[in-house]
Order: C-alpha cells, then sequence, then structure tokens
C-alpha cells in the first residue's frame, strides 16, 4: 500500500503518462477535490476530469515537482510547475499554441492507500497571462 508521499508521486507519473485507469485507482471513490475557488467536489470522477481538460489542452504536459513536504502522517504537500504547449480548448481558451509554465501547489491527504482529499492552487493570472487572455 502507498504511502502519501508515494501517492502523489505516483499520480504525477499517471498523469505525465496519461494513466486514466492508474489516475481513478488512486482515489477513493468518495474523494473530496478542490482548487483555489475552496469549492468541495465529491467522487473520483472529479480530480479525473480535471486531468483529462488538462492533457487534452496540454498533450504534452510535464511536472517537475520542486519541493515535498510531509506535515504529518497521510498528508503531502508537494509545490511544482507544470508545463505544455496550449493545443486545445481550456476553461474556454481556444488552443493559442503558446508554451506554459506555470507554478502550483496541492495539498493531498490519503489514507488506506488511496487519495481522500485534494486542493489544488495554481497561478491562474501567470497562465492566462501566457496564454495571452490575462
Amino acid at each position: 500500500m502507498l504511502d502519501a508521499a508515494e501517492l502523489h508521486r505516483a499520480l504525477y507519473q499517471a498523469i505525465t503518462s496519461k494513466d486514466f485507469d492508474t489516475i481513478g485507482e488512486l482515489y477513493h471513490p468518495e474523494c473530496i477535490y478542490m482548487v483555489g475557488d475552496g469549492v468541495e467536489m465529491r467522487g473520483a470522477d472529479v480530480p479525473l476530469g480535471a486531468v483529462k481538460a488538462f492533457t487534452s489542452a496540454l498533450p504534452d504536459l510535464s511536472i517537475d515537482i520542486r519541493q515535498q513536504y510531509l506535515p504529518k502522517d497521510g498528508v503531502s504537500i508537494v509545490e511544482y510547475i507544470f508545463s505544455g504547449t496550449h493545443r486545445g480548448e481550456l476553461e474556454g481558451i481556444p488552443a493559442t499554441g503558446k508554451k506554459v509554465a506555470v507554478v502550483a501547489c496541492s495539498i493531498m491527504e490519503a489514507r488506506d492507500g488511496k487519495i481522500v482529499r485534494e486542493h489544488d492552487y495554481y497561478d491562474t493570472m501567470a497562465l492566462m497571462n501566457q496564454l495571452g487572455v490575462g
């Protein structure tokens, strides 16, 4: 069974390889997922949908983990940079063909080898500016 640190790293590996089956298996079916607005959404299909949207918009998506913190058992915090080329619609923005690199952070809680809670933040303004729409 994977611990929180291993789960976080396995998630990013699965995202960059577009292994949607593994991504779905990493989340508890009743997980809570939030982005920067703080609205809690339930179910493994929610983060999986977000991943599919990002990997569709940025098909060459890569994730560079800068720091990983383990503040307590079952919790992992990762600071990372996601980058890629905007080749598909993203959050209502048609493909621009521009390359982006955005600082992000993810706080993840694990229990029994599954992700039960995740809160993702990223610099939306930097993303919009790099896409030329900010």
